[in-house]
């Protein structure tokens, strides 16, 4: 998988997550704007994925770990965001290691 389809996910997965976050019955408006700063980081490296560093993704990567510990109180209501976080942080770590082999 290419880092520009792997950051491309990596976005949809904190898309789901927003979409969790701002649901009515579960809504969390400290969710929503986590998720969307982490969307804005994950733009911008999805903007020049020629031109990413590994500390680039280690920085996005330290800010979305960060926002998990953060975001879980382990309860129902907070599952499915915190959920697609650890998909999304997942696929991330997927690019960091493509980075590293180059």
């Amino acid at each position: 998988m290419s880092i520009k389809s792997q950051l491309v996910s990596t976005r949809d997965f904190l898309m789901v997550g927003l979409r969790a976050s701002a649901r009515v019955s579960t809504q969390n408006v400290q969710a929503e704007k986590v998720f969307e700063a982490c969307l804005d980081l994950v733009d911008t490296l999805a903007r020049r994925p020629a031109e990413i560093a590994v500390t680039d993704v280690d920085l996005t990567l330290s800010v979305m770990h960060k926002a998990v510990s953060e975001l879980d109180d382990e309860t129902a209501a907070t599952k499915a965001f915190v959920s697609s976080m650890q998909n999304a942080i997942g696929r991330l770590q997927g690019v960091r290691a493509e980075l590293g082999a180059r």
